[in-house]
């Protein structure tokens, strides 16, 4: 029984894991192509998210401790005989009867191999919205990488297979896909499905909110710090492996500068005058009159809102030496405070650096 369970807990902590990392910006993804966020949507999204751990959990896991742990004869044999489990079934009827064949791991492993991959199926028809074939192709192309993976031992990471790769667990995978497909069309699963909307690049233009602002300034905060996280990471594996090392000043100063530099500044520079994580809410900068905003005003916005202030937080919160840290961070709270303030309570929910430059925001549709 825990080893039916285990792999389940591993799904449910590495999709908590993935979502808690990554579910910023699938929401920033979703907006995008749909123009708003919708509930359904995004817990199907992360449903799929822990099915996919608990699909590699369960076919993948544990791992060998070595390289070489299971390079012994007659360890992991590849079945390459389609129907044999047919055979074992038959075998098993005779052995134990139908009483003793109904409660045998022969049966049941089968069976866990069908419902393991149904929801691949469903999620095919609802969250993909496709057809059944879809539901097909995508469960016989998920088994088969499965299987490969497993006779390869994960593609040579291991010197020998640790697992039997099997052609009826193909079979029987591509069968619970099949299936998935086919149930999928059942109104219980309709709750998978998001709204039907059409390209948000269609789509009439809505309102620009305090909500929506403060969703754009979210985007555009996860983006600046999952590209910051990675360019450091990358920096750091190229260290290790013998790589140039850098200097503090160049990891706490000029790599969040560049990064911040490609994230907002530039992207305000660029026709459509938004950064990434404003243009993934469909937001323009505009001058007083509504028209879209000039280059030296959008520099200016972006240097006193929120690319400015993400940049000071990334440089305050990581200088040591190279600057007086301590005082930085007092004057970026009070800024951002003041900031915050006047975004809530002004008319036009603009912050301080909107009224210092005089800019707003648009749906960039409404253009």
């Amino acid at each position: 029984m825990q080893t039916m369970f285990w792999p389940a807990t591993i799904a449910i902590l590495g999709g908590a894991l993935f979502l808690g990392a990554a579910g910023i910006f699938l929401l920033a993804v979703q907006y995008r192509r749909h123009g708003r966020l919708s509930w359904r949507r995004t817990i199907t999204t992360s449903m799929a998210a822990v099915y996919g751990f608990g699909l590699f959990s369960y076919t993948m896991l544990p791992l060998p401790e070595t390289r070489d742990a299971y390079c012994r004869p007659g360890v992991a044999i590849p079945q390459l005989v389609p129907g044999r489990f047919l055979d074992d079934f038959k075998a098993t009827i005779v052995e134990r009867g139908l009483t003793g064949f109904a409660t045998s791991f022969t049966l049941w492993q089968v069976l866990f191999n069908i419902i393991l991959f149904m929801p691949l199926g469903i999620l095919a028809v609802r969250w993909l919205r496709s057809n059944i074939f879809t539901g097909l192709i995508l469960g016989f192309a998920a088994s088969l990488a499965i299987e490969l993976t497993q006779y390869t031992g994960i593609w040579g990471l291991y010197t020998c297979a640790y697992r039997v790769a099997d052609v009826d667990d193909l079979i029987v995978n591509t069968t619970g896909a099949l299936m998935g497909a086919i149930i999928a069309y059942l109104p219980i699963f309709k709750f998978l499905s998001g709204p039907v909307e059409a390209d948000a690049a269609t789509a009439p233009a809505r309102a620009v909110t305090r909500s929506r602002r403060i969703l754009a300034n979210i985007f555009d905060a996860a983006i600046t710090t999952g590209v910051l996280f990675g360019v450091t990471g990358a920096v750091e594996l190229l260290e290790r492996l013998g790589g140039p090392v850098l200097d503090a000043q160049w990891k706490n100063f000029w790599i969040p500068l560049i990064v911040v530099a490609f994230t907002f500044w530039l992207p305000s520079l660029a026709p459509g005058r938004a950064s990434l994580g404003q243009r993934c809410a469909w937001l323009m900068l505009t001058d007083g009159q509504g028209n879209p905003a000039s280059a030296s005003r959008a520099l200016l916005r972006s240097l006193l809102g929120f690319g400015g202030i993400n940049f000071l937080f990334h440089i305050s919160t990581n200088l040591g030496e190279i600057t007086a840290y301590p005082l930085l961070n007092m004057l970026l709270v009070i800024y951002i405070a003041l900031s915050a303030f006047y975004f809530i309570f002004e008319a036009n929910h603009r912050g301080l650096a909107g009224k210092i430059s005089s800019t707003g925001f648009i749906d960039r549709r409404a253009l």
